[in-house]
């Protein structure tokens, strides 16, 4: 019955990451542009824009991967 039990394997992508590689490069540059430009793009400004166009990340995740303390950055 447990023939071929393996472990799960841990997954080092925080929401952020994990959406940035669902789209294409010209659109993961421009959210990496957005992601940079803390200034005129706050984390929840940020995701309700992306929310409108189907991207679902939270400004929570969005937060941490800025501040380097999502799961992939403990890679």
């Amino acid at each position: 019955m447990l023939e071929g039990l393996t472990p799960n394997r841990r997954s080092y992508e925080c929401a952020v990451d994990r959406e940035m590689h669902k789209l294409d490069d010209k659109d993961q540059k421009i959210l990496q542009a957005c992601l940079d430009d803390q200034y005129n793009w706050s984390a929840y400004a940020l995701m309700t824009a992306l929310k409108k166009r189907g991207v679902t990340i939270g400004d929570k995740s969005i937060r941490k991967h800025r501040d380097g303390v999502c799961a992939c950055s403990k890679i």
